[in-house]
């Protein structure tokens, strides 16, 4: 038979090891709530950075030559692009257009840049002479005449034919986007692409490695439209709401509801 002392110690000690295992228990929940906080923190953190654009942070050399060239162009070329995009604020139309007819320039702009550094040898480094050997035989009795065939191949003294002309900047901006954009921010746009499109290809032209140049192309959109989300926060919180003296009036009075139409929705 069990002693008496004996089961008031065992349930003595069944308490202390249930307070243990709950104390444990909630520390362990507590330790791991801090740990997903931790972490969901860092995730933030990296995020926020993934999305900085290039430029507006760390100044240090980038591993990628193409970055690095990219934070030069903008530098030049985003504070003209803040002050035209942040004019448009009729309507919010008008921005999209822009930014839509601006990126879009710029693919056009570098696309055939790309298209020729990436060319294969041209027939200039081919020494034809070495390559070619054509046996002409007698040209007196292989050759067939007719009747006006001094017509066929051009006189030295007829005009060679035009080229046709290059595309202008509005061309350029405009090629391959819909016609029911916003023509405001169009507008606007090609007139932007007039102040950066040098800078833009001039900064390019430089790269000749594949990767640098896929880098600079990609992300120079991608900053394009992260300065984008920028300026149109600094609308939203710089812009004042609409107001007219007599809803001034009606508010500050009170009396709001005899201004007030009254209209069946």
């Amino acid at each position: 038979m069990i002693n008496r002392d004996d089961l008031i110690a065992e349930q003595a000690l069944r308490d202390v090891v249930r307070k243990a295992i709950k104390k444990i228990t909630k520390e362990n929940k507590k330790r791991e709530l801090n740990e997903e906080k931790e972490l969901r923190s860092v995730v933030r953190k990296a995020i926020l950075l993934e999305k900085t654009p290039v430029g507006k942070t760390d100044e240090s050399p980038h591993e990628k030559t193409g970055i690095n060239m990219l934070r030069r162009t903008l530098k030049k070329v985003v504070p003209q692009i803040r002050d035209d995009y942040m004019t448009l604020t009729t309507d919010p139309d008008q921005r999209k257009s822009y930014i839509a007819h601006l990126i879009n320039g710029i693919d056009n702009l570098l696309a055939p840049i790309e298209a020729n550094a990436q060319a294969p040898e041209t027939a200039d480094n081919i020494d034809l002479e070495e390559e070619i050997e054509v046996d002409v035989g007698d040209e007196t009795t292989d050759f067939v005449d007719f009747e006006g065939s001094d017509s066929v191949l051009p006189s030295d003294e007829e005009e060679e034919e035009e080229e046709a002309p290059v595309d202008d900047d509005s061309d350029v901006v405009t090629k391959g986007m819909a016609d029911d954009n916003d023509e405001t921010g169009r507008n606007l746009a090609i007139a932007t692409f007039k102040q950066v499109q040098n800078t833009i290809v001039d900064d390019f032209e430089n790269l000749a490695n594949n990767e640098d140049r896929e880098l600079y192309h990609d992300y120079l959109k991608t900053n394009l439209l992260l300065w984008r989300d920028k300026f149109e926060d600094a609308l939203s919180t710089n812009l004042p709401e609409p107001t007219t003296p007599e809803y001034e009036k009606a508010t500050a009075d009170r009396k709001g509801e005899d201004d007030l139409l009254e209209i069946d929705i």
